[in-house]
């Protein structure tokens, strides 16, 4: 096989790290159970070692394994895995258990909710600006018969962003990472995305006015009803492939 360039290798990295993934899930490997090794990985695949080992490292540094020394490749708690890992797996397409998708979204809103007392606090007249103009091109998508998930996401990274705080905006962003494709998917249908501006109007208006009470009541409302959708469509899996 000829030797992959140092491009190839590095560009390959991403997918290998999902053929990972996927490969663990399908088998079903168990915390503390011994992996196939980097040669292994590399003739199943028919990818080059450089590719595997980097790939190896990046699930090591989201403690998804860990490297034994004289002893080999080991799968680790998934509870001991990073938020990165989450994102990873949902990116990779892996199926998620009901009950964790309902976990990080809990952990999302409580990190949103947050979000929207702090910003009531701290935003700044250049902040909703930005939210305005957001819920502009919302409202084009929508008149245009499109899908709002991306405005969707930077309206809640928009309100984030506005507490000033940088880590929680980079934490809170990952969630969004995580649920990219469900979003593609809960704006499938059109409704929804007419619920949200309509949700998000309202928010913007009492984040201006810096009522706290009034703009955390209505993210936590307009959260609520995404998570009891979502229960809905979990429970009626053949809706998703729609």
């Amino acid at each position: 096989m000829l030797e992959k360039t140092e491009s190839d290798r590095i560009a390959g990295v991403p997918n290998v790290v999902g053929r990972i993934l996927s490969f663990i899930d399908e088998r079903r490997y168990e915390p503390n159970e011994r992996l196939p090794s980097e040669r292994d990985f590399a003739d199943r695949f028919n990818v080059s070692r450089g590719a595997v080992r980097e790939a190896l490292a990046a699930l090591e540094s989201m403690r998804v394994i860990e490297r034994r020394p004289n002893s080999g490749i080991y799968l680790r708690n998934s509870e001991e895995s990073s938020i990165e890992a989450l994102v990873l797996r949902a990116s990779s397409g892996l199926p998620f258990q009901p009950e964790e998708t309902k976990d990080v979204f809990e952990v999302r809103s409580i990190l949103e909710l947050q979000g929207v007392r702090i910003s009531c606090d701290r935003r700044r007249d250049q902040d909703v600006d930005r939210l305005r103009e957001i819920l502009y091109k919302t409202k084009l998508a929508i008149d245009s018969k499109k899908t709002i998930e991306a405005e969707d996401e930077a309206f809640h990274l928009g309100i984030v962003a506005s507490t000033q705080n940088r880590v929680l905006l980079r934490t809170v962003k990952l969630f969004y990472e995580f649920s990219k494709q469900r979003r593609i998917i809960y704006f499938s249908d059109y409704s929804r995305g007419t619920q949200a501006y309509d949700d998000h109007c309202e928010i913007l208006e009492a984040i201006e006015a810096r009522r706290t009470d009034l703009a955390v009541g209505m993210m936590d409302r307009h959260l609520s009803r995404a998570l009891a959708t979502w229960q809905t469509l979990h429970a009626a899996p053949e809706q998703t492939t729609k």
